[in-house]
């Protein structure tokens, strides 16, 4: 099942009208987790994160960059970072060690 197969049925989305703005917060939550880690391609085991993330996009739609909201007598919360969860699987991934070379140079 892919990402977005994945995506779709925790949002509970029959059909491909969104499928453009899924892809987006897909990648979206793709390239955050990657600054995390440190790599250049997703690791498959990190795709649970990615969709995660994407969930939260998804339903933040129109609060972005709010950080609680009241209506009616309903509050609000919203999660302004990584959700400690999602932290702790991501801090406990390991990083891409990098290649130091030696400058041919002589």
């Amino acid at each position: 099942m892919t990402a977005l197969e994945t995506l779709k049925i925790r949002l509970g989305i029959p059909d491909e009208k969104q499928d453009g703005l899924l892809a987006v917060l897909l990648d979206s939550a793709e390239n955050t987790i990657l600054d995390v880690i440190g790599r250049d391609e997703m690791p498959a085991r990190l795709i649970s994160v990615q969709t995660e993330l994407a969930v939260i996009a998804y339903n933040r739609q129109g609060a972005e960059g709010e950080t609680a909201r009241s209506e009616g007598g309903i509050s609000r919360s919203f999660v302004s970072d990584l959700p400690p969860d999602m932290q702790k699987r991501l801090q406990n991934y390991p990083r891409k060690v990098g290649v130091i070379r030696a400058n041919d140079d002589g």
